[in-house]
């Protein structure tokens, strides 16, 4: 039975006694005047006070009790639904339930509540399932990548061995042979030394920033001074591709709390990427310049310039452009690295080109450090 029907009976029910009740008080004081005779004008006022005061506690009292009667049928069951709701809702405990015996809307209600709660401990389980799976998976994979980073040590401990030995007697070499027919070949030899090393180092780097084992150690620098030594440095290397190079820096750049020797690789590797990629004759320029509380610098080429598809890739590892890539060999580790560094110091990396226009590598790092060092963990250079 439904309350709205619950409450019709118990309201019409105390109605009709209320009739009843009327009904025999008017009864018995007719049959009282009419036993007496005739009575004064008071004694009927009084007769009829009486009746009204019978009239209105007869009323009060059928008040009072279908009051009482909602109050359990109705207001008790709401109570008990809602402190139920609310102790569940306390606790935190989604496998209880709410106890609304009956087959009343309250009943349906608890019902449904009930229904709800073991939706969610459904869900909960299959979440908790969900989870320890992706704690498993995830387990799974930190190990399967420190041993990555194991074996990458290892192999550029093992690659470095032989090269070290190797660099160290080519520029004796050319120290030896500077007057000699056979100093471009010492020359060579020396540059691949100094080129496999540097594959090597960028292998090692590229390893620890997928684990997140790369470090940053930021320090106040001079940026104006150490991009002119860096053009300086590369002067040699852009001549014997024919290719000049050039720098346009401002009078005076603000200091830039930076990882020093890791922004000196950022800018060497975008060199060496647009000496690689720019025919005998182009010209390459770097450029500086403060831009929204950041320090932007961009290296400029008149190279063959690249398609929107291969800058789509270009930030990629292991991603080299394919035309190229025969003559030119490398990992495509290199702009790979430069995002991981720079993103690390808080900034962001770009290039703009077209094909047959040349490119613009770019990027951008915040001039102050504050937020960063919280960020990225400072700690000695690898």
């Amino acid at each position: 039975m439904n309350l709205r029907r619950k409450t019709r009976i118990i309201v019409g029910t105390m109605f009709l006694g209320l009739i009843v009740i009327l009904y025999f008080l008017s009864e018995n004081f007719l049959l009282n005047n009419d036993g007496a005779g005739s009575i004064s004008v008071y004694e009927q006022d009084v007769a009829i006070a009486y009746l009204m005061l019978m009239i209105v506690a007869a009323g009060l009292l059928f008040g009072v009790v279908t009051i009482l009667l909602l109050e359990k049928q109705v207001l008790s069951r709401l109570t008990r639904l809602s402190n139920g709701i609310q102790s569940i809702g306390t606790s935190g405990d989604i496998t209880a339930r709410v106890s609304m015996p009956g087959t009343d809307e309250l009943s349906v209600l608890g019902g449904t509540i009930n229904g709800l709660l073991a939706a969610m401990e459904q869900s909960e389980s299959e979440l908790r399932g969900l989870y320890n799976e992706e704690r498993t998976l995830r387990q799974t994979l930190e190990a399967e990548i420190k041993k990555r980073v194991e074996f990458t040590r290892a192999l550029v401990h093992e690659l470095k061995t032989p090269v070290t030995p190797v660099m160290a007697s080519s520029e004796l070499l050319l120290q030896k042979l500077k007057d000699e027919p056979l100093y471009g070949l010492a020359q060579n030899i020396n540059q691949g030394a100094n080129n496999l090393n540097r594959r090597i180092d960028e292998l090692l780097d590229l390893a620890k920033g997928e684990v997140g084992m790369l470090r940053l150690n930021l320090e106040p620098m001079e940026p104006r001074q150490l991009l002119q030594r860096i053009v300086d440095e590369e002067m040699p290397v852009a001549m014997r591709s024919e290719q000049t190079l050039t720098s346009e820096l401002p009078g005076s750049l603000p200091v830039v709390v930076a990882d020093e020797e890791r922004f000196r690789q950022v800018v060497l590797n975008l060199l060496n990427n647009a000496v690689k990629f720019t025919p005998p004759g182009g010209k390459i320029t770097l450029k500086a310049r403060v831009e929204h509380d950041n320090l932007v610098v961009e290296v400029q080429d008149t190279g063959k310039g690249i398609g929107p598809d291969e800058q789509k890739v270009l930030f990629e590892p292991y991603r080299s452009l394919e035309s190229e890539h025969e003559r030119l060999g490398g990992l495509g580790l290199g702009l790979s690295l430069s995002k991981t560094l720079v993103e690390l110091h808080g900034g962001r990396i770009w290039v703009m080109s077209e094909k047959g226009k040349g490119s613009t590598f770019g990027f951008s790092i915040p001039l102050a450090a504050a937020g960063q060092k919280e960020k990225v963990s400072t700690g000695n250079k690898s």
